[in-house]
């Protein structure tokens, strides 16, 4: 007998039923992932990098599964399954999911499966960069510390795919603008136009992946005027365009919103800060660096800059200071944080000086994320691991969608 298809609720949580806990099956898929990345390492000893290509494609598609399941259970990712159906003011302003809603209301298990491939995304991005780095024996464990991290809780287990997506394609800009890696000219703008599409966030976290090139003062003093004038043009014009809803989002926020997360208050968070900077003074001993040299370098003030801007925000957190608008920028500063946390350690050439921090990582990820969702009671609460209890042709959306 099929249950009856209830009314889909008007408040959080939003999943309330067609969900259940299966821990030891997600960890099992995460162990999978471990071992994807062991061997990547040993492929890239071994220099066998068709087998590292083979390995790396195997990752981001256990990591697309991992968190399509595991984001069943969240609200952001079921509310927009339900409303994408019927109800495209839940994106006004964000063209490009208005555009897509045919085609999410199609897929398996619908915004879930978007998310996960936004996380494969995510896992995706220190893959290629370990490609161009020549740092193939760390790809797959770099990939694991960003998806893992606990920096990117709200992003990634929170199901917030449209932000994370509109973060992600702003990525190319940060690595253009910090010199991390060589980046064609028209990649860069289609990557950068199609965020302006994706989230209302999108002129403050410009902003953000912009800070490293402003601070090089030097270089932005040597570009060439006909490339700097259309560049400073078509930046402006993204931003106008995304203005209005951004202005109006930013008042609705200051205004009348009260709830933010605090996950960048928590334990973890704090673990791995500290191990991050112990990373960076292990490889300073390691290359003898000082004061000085650590100022001359642009990868070491962009470093600062950003760890100095993560903890500001802890702090407007911690002191409930504008806490709803300074909470939706934690993730965003928190990937550009551990991007150039990495970039700074391959213009050391330390890499091994990121095994602190990947420790900590695993160990929560293991520790707290997964042992904890043996508690789980899956369809009392909207909770990251809560995975369906169906396949995707057997799910009931609800009367309308």
């Amino acid at each position: 007998m099929i249950p009856p298809i209830l009314p889909f609720p008007t408040v959080a949580p939003f999943r309330i039923d067609q969900v259940t806990a299966a821990p030891l099956a997600m960890a099992a898929l995460f162990g999978v992932q471990l071992l994807a990345a062991a061997l990547m390492s040993w492929a890239a000893r071994r220099e066998r990098l068709q087998l590292w290509n083979g390995l790396a494609l195997l990752s981001l598609a256990l990591v697309a599964v991992f968190f399509t399941l595991a984001s069943w259970g969240t609200s952001d990712t079921t509310k927009l399954s339900h409303y994408l159906a019927f109800d495209l003011s839940r994106v006004r302003g964000e063209p490009f999911w208005a555009l897509l809603a045919p085609v999410v209301v199609h897929l398996p298990y619908r915004m879930a499966l978007v998310h996960g491939l936004v996380v494969a995304g995510y896992g995706a991005a220190p893959l290629l960069l370990a490609r161009q780095w020549r740092a193939w024996a760390w790809g797959g464990w770099w990939s694991l510390l960003v998806v893992c991290s606990p920096l990117l809780r709200n992003f990634l287990q929170n199901g917030v795919s449209r932000q994370a997506l509109m973060t992600l394609l702003l990525l190319p800009l940060l690595l253009w603008a910090a010199r991390l890696a060589r980046i064609g000219r028209w990649p860069l703008a289609l990557a950068t136009g199609l965020a302006a599409t994706v989230h209302t966030s999108f002129p403050l976290t410009l902003a953000l992946a912009l800070v490293p090139r402003l601070l090089a003062v030097r270089s932005m003093l040597r570009l060439h005027g006909r490339l700097l004038l259309p560049a400073v043009a078509a930046l402006g014009l993204l931003v106008l365009l995304a203005a209005p809803q951004a202005l109006e989002k930013l008042r609705v926020y200051s205004a009348q919103e009260s709830y933010f997360p605090t996950y960048a208050l928590r334990p973890e968070v704090i673990r791995l800060q500290l191990a991050m900077a112990l990373g960076v003074l292990l490889a300073c001993w390691r290359r003898r660096l000082g004061w000085r040299q650590l100022l001359a370098c642009d990868r070491s003030r962009c470093l600062a800059s950003f760890a100095l801007l993560f903890w500001l925000l802890q702090q407007s957190l911690h002191w409930h200071l504008m806490a709803p608008i300074t909470s939706r920028l934690v993730d965003p500063v928190g990937l550009y944080l551990l991007i150039l946390w990495l970039g700074w350690l391959q213009r050391q050439r330390c890499f091994w000086a990121a095994v602190p921090a990947l420790v900590v990582t695993l160990h929560y990820w293991g520790g707290v994320r997964l042992l904890g969702s043996f508690s789980l009671v899956c369809g009392s609460n909207d909770e990251f691991l809560c995975i369906p209890d169906r396949w995707p042709w057997q799910v009931r959306y609800g009367s309308g969608v």
